[in-house]
């Protein structure tokens, strides 16, 4: 796996979490935790979103989209395509020509996909909110654990929708990966195998199954 697609699959992991509403984030102080009740609430309204992003990290960008439905997802950037149906986890990288099946640990699952660096599903934050540009809330999230792979996460929300609108991440040697939510769109209820890797639609692709 290059470096990118390392940095690819952390920030997709850690937009993952925020985006299917941790419970973690309820060890917030209440000013910030009014704010993430709020963007918790928006996001459960919908039985589906569709997240369309760009990650910068060292220069480098790539954009991608994600479709969300409960805890199943699929990411799509050019460097890797993921699919998650609940229990099964599909990671193919075209560069190299082939899909590795697994069925991750909640730890894992936080590993591999569009915003992880929050990694973890059960890890505790201390949260507080800080300055933002009109018309937005801005929060840090700080994880409790010394051994997190992040020193911390700034979540940036749209005052009027209490949407995410980017999620910057600062890693253990103080860099920082951050991803600008473009657009989320809401919708409704999507097919079991929108969440399943279809190997009809890859012919010749090498399927390595890890379980």
């Amino acid at each position: 796996m290059t470096n990118k697609q390392s940095h690819i699959r952390i920030l997709l992991a850690a937009l993952l979490m925020i985006l299917t509403a941790m419970p973690a984030i309820y060890a917030a102080q209440p000013s910030a935790q009014s704010s993430l009740d709020k963007m918790i609430a928006a996001i459960k309204r919908h039985p589906s979103m569709t997240v369309v992003f760009t990650v910068w990290n060292n220069g480098n960008s790539s954009t991608g989209t994600m479709n969300l439905s409960g805890r199943n997802f699929h990411i799509s950037t050019p460097e890797m395509k993921v699919w998650y149906d609940g229990k099964t986890q599909w990671s193919y990288a075209p560069s190299a020509g082939e899909v590795n099946i697994t069925e991750p640990t909640s730890e894992e699952l936080a590993q591999t996909n569009p915003f992880s660096i929050l990694s973890g599903l059960n890890r505790d934050f201390t949260c507080r909110r800080l300055k933002a540009p009109a018309g937005s809330e801005r929060i840090e999230l700080v994880p409790k654990k010394k051994t997190a792979d992040f020193e911390s996460a700034t979540i940036t929300l749209r005052s009027s929708t209490s949407m995410p609108q980017e999620i910057s991440i600062k890693d253990s040697k103080g860099k920082v990966t951050t991803v600008k939510i473009t657009s989320i769109t809401a919708g409704k209820s999507m097919p079991a195998g929108a969440f399943r890797f279809n190997k009809t639609a890859y012919p010749g692709v090498e399927i390595v199954d890890l379980r």
